[in-house]
């Protein structure tokens, strides 16, 4: 069985947005049995060297697959996709253009959103951050006109189908939904909506957040 290393507690900001929900809803969607092992943030437990020898970098999510262990949650989401042969498309290309789309999702849309949500959060009173914050909403910004361009003719990144790329990509949306820059990409936000409606995502929210509460 799979073990999914999650967050048993986190900063409250974090709890709504932590990757570890995108490894989970992809067990959801795929129906593989899987359990959790939750991680004390408060008290280190991500930095202890039991958990730094799953995941060197001490960050959620890790999962052991029987064996194989694997962090980050895009090639964990992706591995996971090959090994139930379900949120992939069947050909090789169609494969590649559903890893192509994972890696923008975290490697070109996530972090300008990373850094707004960071300094929203975390640092909103200051100065500094106050006077870059302009920077990080154009910047933001420009990545969801190309989303909203790329959606504005198909339901989901690769078309009409939805997939692990949506998983990630509509994940990373949740780190700018405190913001009115979704609303200005009509688009987007109505792909976020379509995404986050289907019931293993709100099932595993619902969990997560009665997790996170205990």
């Amino acid at each position: 069985m799979i073990t999914v290393y999650v967050f048993g507690n986190a900063p409250k900001p974090v709890t709504n947005v932590s990757r570890d929900l995108r490894v989970l809803w992809a067990l959801e969607e795929l129906g593989l049995p899987y359990r959790l092992h939750p991680l004390d943030f408060a008290r280190g437990e991500l930095k202890s060297p039991e958990y730094l020898r799953v995941n060197p970098f001490g960050k959620i999510p890790s999962i052991d697959d029987d064996g194989f262990v694997l962090f980050e949650s895009a090639a964990i989401v992706l591995h996971l996709a090959e090994k139930s042969g379900n949120l992939l498309p069947a050909d090789r290309e169609g494969r590649t253009s559903a890893t192509q789309w994972a890696f923008a999702a975290v490697n070109t849309v996530e972090p300008p959103m990373v850094e707004l949500f960071t300094q929203d959060h975390f640092a909103a009173g200051e100065a500094w951050a106050k006077e870059h914050r302009p920077a990080l909403m154009a910047n933001v910004q420009q990545r969801l006109a190309t989303l909203d361009a790329v959606l504005d003719q198909r339901p989901y990144v690769l078309g009409g189908a939805f997939g692990a790329a949506d998983i990630l990509l509509s994940a990373v949306l949740r780190l700018v939904q405190h913001t009115p820059l979704l609303a200005e990409a009509k688009h987007v936000a109505a792909y976020k909506e379509r995404c986050e409606s289907r019931p293993a995502f709100r099932k595993v929210l619902a969990e997560h957040h009665q997790r996170l509460a205990a």
